[in-house]
């Protein structure tokens, strides 16, 4: 018979040796254990890179990744099961204990000092009730992805609104099926988010799904970045839409909006463009944008489409805008800060920092110079 040795109960400075000589996941269990456990082994600074949660039929996910590589998996099962795995290679634990599968998400999140979830994903499932517990206490989400598409999702009825009326206040970027009901996607687009992107998830093409969305819907827009998919909106309401951000008569918070139209998006420049008095401008592969405070490239080289035709538009104000067209029949829509130097919304390469540097280098060098 043996007896259970009172590690907790170590004079600190022994205590904490012996938790640093610990394996990773013996740390993580531990932490789950009690309060006073978490509390120690949150002094050992285990800092993740971000945790992603899953919920999907009667479990949900739980990933953290680390900048060591180590990606720790969580499946939590409503019926109470939970288990443990590192990197996928094997298990660490199968849990029926006391604990909800809820009670292991905080505690986790404490130890390694994450004060928020990057994406907190709703594929198609049923009882969501049981996980209101566990959303009701997040204080932060990065990006909602709803994946849940069926038309019985959004109704009134369905317990994916609820999970919605919690998550969505506290979240700043949102993807959506783009064949949610209509309403509700109107109150997306009015919502105070960063980013919103609709997402035609299974590859399906609705009959006149272009008229499911109306100008207008696109003008009441609030959010920062904005994308569309396919046969959201046609050429000439883009057109119209480019007209009315001229006249300041729309979003004034936009900063990058996307729309995909299909190929033929090239022979028709013209109705694209008419009235907005736009200037076409060498492509440049270089240039790189800043929205939502990222980085992001004109022309990703992970994708395949190549950009055709690039062109400037200029507000009565001064404010300008970068329109760009791909083989794709893409249509992306760049507005520069409110500044008329566009360099302030650009990267600056070496060889223009060589030169500033040059410049300040012999300034400082003719003072000196004086001095002497």
């Amino acid at each position: 018979m043996t007896t259970a040795f009172p590690l907790l109960r170590l004079p600190y400075l022994v205590l904490m040796p012996v938790l640093e000589q610990m394996e990773f996941m013996e740390r993580i269990s531990l932490s789950i254990i009690s309060k006073r456990a978490r509390m120690f082994v949150k002094l050992l600074k285990m800092k993740c890179k971000h945790i992603n949660l899953t919920l999907t039929g009667n479990k949900i996910e739980m990933r953290v990744f680390f900048d060591n590589s180590k990606e720790l998996t969580l499946d939590m099962y409503v019926n109470g099961h939970t288990r443990i795995s590192l990197n996928y290679y094997y298990y660490i634990a199968w849990w029926p204990g006391p604990l909800s599968p809820m009670d292991y998400v905080f505690p986790i999140m404490e130890v390694t000092h994450c004060k928020s979830i990057k994406q907190l994903t709703l594929a198609r499932v049923s009882g969501y009730g049981t996980t209101i517990p566990l959303l009701a206490k997040l204080l932060k989400i990065d990006e909602v992805i709803v994946e849940d598409t069926t038309s019985y999702s959004f109704s009134p009825e369905s317990p994916l609104q609820n999970v919605l009326k919690i998550v969505l206040p506290v979240s700043s970027a949102v993807t959506i099926s783009a064949y949610a009901d209509r309403t509700y996607l109107r109150e997306i687009f009015k919502g105070n988010f960063e980013s919103v992107t609709l997402k035609n998830y299974w590859g399906e093409i609705m009959p006149n799904f272009d008229m499911k969305l109306s100008l207008n819907d696109l003008r009441m827009t609030n959010v920062k970045s904005l994308e569309l998919p396919c046969t959201v909106f046609k050429v000439k309401k883009l057109n119209r839409y480019f007209k009315l951000w001229m006249k300041k008569k729309c979003n004034d918070r936009l900063e990058y909006l996307r729309v995909t139209t299909g190929r033929w998006v090239n022979i028709k420049i013209k109705p694209l463009l008419k009235g907005l008095n736009a200037v076409q401008i060498p492509i440049r592969t270089d240039k790189t944008f800043r929205s939502l405070g990222n980085i992001k490239q004109f022309n990703s080289e992970d994708s395949n489409e190549e950009i055709t035709k690039e062109f400037d538009i200029t507000r009565a104000d001064g404010r300008q805008a970068t329109i760009r067209i791909s083989d794709y029949g893409t249509i992306s829509f760049y507005v520069w800060p409110k500044s008329t130097n566009k360099t302030t919304n650009l990267e600056l390469n070496q060889s223009s920092f060589t030169r500033k540097f040059s410049r300040i280098s012999n300034f400082y060098n003719s003072c000196i110079e004086r001095f002497k």
